[in-house]
């Protein structure tokens, strides 16, 4: 899911993460950054010969928000701070709520075995 977007001169730099925590970086429709965060990460970006950081911050049992801080020889250029996906909560619930269930009933099954 598109979180943010930012843009340099006319270039256009995009956030996306997705429900396991996979954060993506796109310039210009081009996929620069890919990596797996549950709490925040940096990708380095270079556009035009300039290093480039995207620092995200997640803070997901406090605000439910996502901090996306554009940083250029370490001033921030822009911040923007957006609201985490109400969806991807209720997909790790059901994820929760599935994983117990199996370890429940795993526990039983282990536990009739050994009577």
């Amino acid at each position: 899911m598109k979180y943010a977007e930012f843009n340099i001169g006319n270039n256009k730099i995009e956030f996306l993460n997705s429900v396991f925590g996979t954060e993506s970086v796109l310039l210009n429709d081009k996929l620069v950054s890919k990596k797996i965060s549950l709490s925040g990460i940096k990708h380095k970006i270079i556009l035009n010969s300039e290093n480039f950081i995207l620092k995200s911050k997640y803070e997901q049992f406090d605000k439910r928000e996502i901090e996306l801080k554009l940083i250029k020889n370490g001033e921030t250029v822009e911040k923007q701070i957006v609201k985490a996906d109400k969806k991807h909560r209720i997909y790790w619930m059901l994820i929760g709520i599935g994983l117990g269930i199996a370890a429940y009933k795993l526990l039983n099954l282990v536990i009739e075995n050994l009577n």
